[in-house]
């Protein structure tokens, strides 16, 4: 399923978590790389707190930045190397045979693309090196800078997974415009386009609900301490509008009861 989703969706916001919240996530993430009485009693300091609040939301859009290149680097050296533009049908047959279109990009766009978030590491670098610079003396930051890459790396695995989904798909979405070309050039009967037709668009039709539903999950799973649920950031046509009817349907309902609810009847389409 081709998303124009902008996958920061999936990356964690330490910073619109209330102060208590942050420090249960630190606490949650220590394990054995720092006493947690010792580390409550170093967060419990407000200069070395907002300190480190500031350090992971950096490292954090550090790691993304990271995450992007390489994701648009990959992007690049497969089409220039496997040439999987090649074969890709026009817009109109792709619609008529419920295809992707838009997979792959222009060189050009990944060009800028690539450049854009070269650009953004380098500009997330020099933030983090600026606010290491007001490191407090009486820290050891070797286990703090340790126990942040812990927590981002379990808080950005729903992130990676969703990169990883991308790269498969734009193979798959290259393979599927290589063989609706082929089959074409075999001159099928009419009847034969028509069931051939059919058949395309209920798979295709599966696949992008059960995909919805894997993103959904994904996405809730980054926000299940929210009170109320927001999807505008999240273009899943099919579970907003689910999500929105079992909404009106009952008002009253929680957030978290109304997203199983979505995930529930999705699953039966």
């Amino acid at each position: 399923m081709e998303t124009s989703s902008d996958p920061t969706y999936l990356l964690p916001d330490y910073s619109k978590l209330s102060d208590n919240q942050f420090t249960q996530t630190l606490l949650t993430s220590t394990s054995t790389i720092i006493n947690q009485d010792n580390l409550i009693e170093v967060l419990n300091q407000k200069d070395i707190f907002i300190f480190i609040r500031q350090l992971t939301q950096l490292l954090n859009r550090l790691n993304y930045s990271k995450l992007q290149h390489e994701q648009w680097s990959y992007y690049y050296n497969l089409g220039m190397t496997e040439g999987i533009w090649n074969g890709r049908v026009s817009k109109k047959m792709a619609d008529a045979n419920s295809m992707c279109y838009t997979y792959g990009r222009s060189k050009h766009l990944i060009k800028q693309r690539l450049d854009k978030h070269k650009l953004q590491y380098e500009k997330a670098q020099q933030a983090l090196d600026e606010h290491m610079k007001n490191t407090p003396s009486n820290i050891g930051m070797d286990n703090i800078i340790n126990m942040i890459h812990n927590l981002i790396e379990k808080d950005q695995y729903q992130l990676r997974l969703e990169l990883e989904r991308r790269k498969t798909m734009l193979r798959l979405d290259a393979e599927e415009h290589r063989l609706i070309e082929t089959f074409y050039e075999l001159k099928p009967r009419q009847t034969e386009i028509k069931s051939a037709k059919i058949i395309w668009k209920a798979i295709h039709e599966q696949q992008n609900i059960i995909d919805e539903i894997a993103i959904f999950k994904k996405w809730l799973e980054l926000h299940t301490q929210a009170s109320s649920y927001t999807l505008q950031d999240v273009q899943l046509p099919k579970i907003n509008h689910i999500f929105v009817s079992l909404s009106f349907q009952g008002p009253t309902s929680s957030a978290e009861h109304i997203a199983e609810q979505t995930i529930a009847k999705a699953e039966q389409m």
